[in-house]
């Protein structure tokens, strides 16, 4: 019999779990404090806290000796949705053993099926709210990713049905874009995960091993990728705008905004420092000769600093900004995240599906900025308030 997981089991004041019973005792920790020793394959937790992600290893001992281990990531049913983020609240568990990785997510309403990556290449699709991969190398680490789609008239939210009449009528009113486009919501769920050989040491030998990160270092950058763009107003006498010409770049120098956050555990206070830039706005006529141009103010860009416990600090950032030129809707996102001193993060956030939205993360002093999301503009157009926001969340367990 293998050593794994059988169930998992969540409700509003109860995270439980079950294993399969291969003989033995058993240690279970949650976040490194020692909760449970015996022989009965199940453990129970009601001393939690909704929303946070809790890391439970698992500890199979024979001979006074760990022969394998399991580690467990997951979070509490939240009976109070957020409804600006339905990925916020969502709750994910992983699993990971020396013979699998397995994940599971709770079901979003109305959505049929989703798509599984890993490290950036497609698995499958799943009609179910799990993935299991026994296809591992335990000294790899492996980035999932789960993609779905749903329309947005089946929001429960009430303004998103109303949202999804205007969306239907966007598509109709602007030919260059899909109606079923501008009214379908787009979820993205990534799971970043360490290596299983680190993951699955012993609790003892494991904090021998874990070291923190002094620093997180975290940027987000709109741009629009072509030269010229046209303007969606066609009563406007500014035909086009000047792009930023360019692909998806962490280090790109032409953009629309650009913000970064720093971090530093390192220092006294664990300082956050933020910036925001926003890039100059250039009108031409319809022959493309230059009209004129502008800057948009940053000061609905803002960052709000949250702190939870030693070690745990994140932000919640707010970004609308419009275009100077001309009177159009402005570009809104929205980011929260928590960066752990211990190595593990979770982020998410929402966006118009324009222009082009790009967002990096780095660990420690490097210089290397690792992917977390890029998603391709769909048109100006598309930061209409009547359009359906692309949600992502992206969560380590390392």
């Amino acid at each position: 019999m293998l050593f794994e997981i059988q169930s998992v089991k969540h409700e509003s004041d109860l995270i439980s779990f079950t294993w399969n019973d291969v003989g033995g005792f058993y240690n279970v920790y949650k976040d490194g404090e020692h909760m449970y020793e015996g022989s009965v394959p199940e453990f129970k937790d009601k001393d939690f806290k909704h929303g946070k992600l809790n890391h439970y290893m698992i500890e199979r001992v024979e001979n006074n000796q760990v022969t394998d281990v399991i580690a467990l990531q997951t979070s509490a049913f939240a009976e109070k949705k957020n409804m600006e983020n339905p990925l916020q609240s969502l709750v994910m568990t992983t699993i990971v053993a020396k013979t699998q990785i397995a994940l599971s997510w709770e079901e979003i309403k109305d959505v049929e099926e989703y798509s599984i990556y890993r490290n950036g290449e497609y698995r499958g699709r799943v009609t179910t709210n799990r993935y299991i991969d026994r296809d591992i190398d335990l000294d790899q680490s492996y980035n999932y990713t789960i993609q779905s789609k749903r329309p947005l008239k089946k929001s429960e939210e009430p303004l998103m049905k109303v949202k999804s009449v205007l969306s239907n009528v966007f598509g109709a009113l602007n030919p260059g874009s899909s109606r079923a486009e501008a009214a379908v919501e787009t979820f993205t769920v990534m799971k970043w995960i360490g290596k299983p050989d680190e993951l699955l040491l012993p609790v003892n030998d494991r904090e021998k091993e874990v070291k923190s990160v002094d620093r997180w270092k975290f940027r987000y950058t709109t741009f629009l990728e072509d030269q010229y763009v046209s303007n969606p107003n066609l009563l406007s006498p500014n035909h086009y705008f000047k792009g930023d010409g360019r692909r998806f770049d962490p280090n790109g120098e032409s953009f629309r905004t650009r913000v970064d956050v720093e971090l530093a555990y390192d220092e006294h206070g664990d300082p956050m420092t933020f910036t925001k830039e926003v890039g100059k706005s250039i009108a031409y006529d319809y022959q493309k000769n230059f009209r004129e141009e502008g800057k948009a103010t940053a000061d609905d860009i803002t960052l709000k600093r949250t702190d939870h416990k030693k070690g745990e600090a994140g932000f919640v950032l707010t970004h609308a900004v419009g275009n100077p030129l001309t009177t159009a809707p402005k570009m809104d996102y929205e980011v929260t995240a928590v960066f752990k001193k211990h190595g593990t993060f979770d982020m998410c956030g929402y966006f118009d599906p324009s222009p082009n939205h790009e967002i990096y993360l780095m660990r420690g002093r490097g210089e290397e900025w690792k992917l977390v999301l890029q998603a391709e503009s769909k048109g100006l157009a598309f930061m209409s308030d009547t359009i359906a926001y692309h949600y992502w969340r992206c969560s380590s367990f390392e």
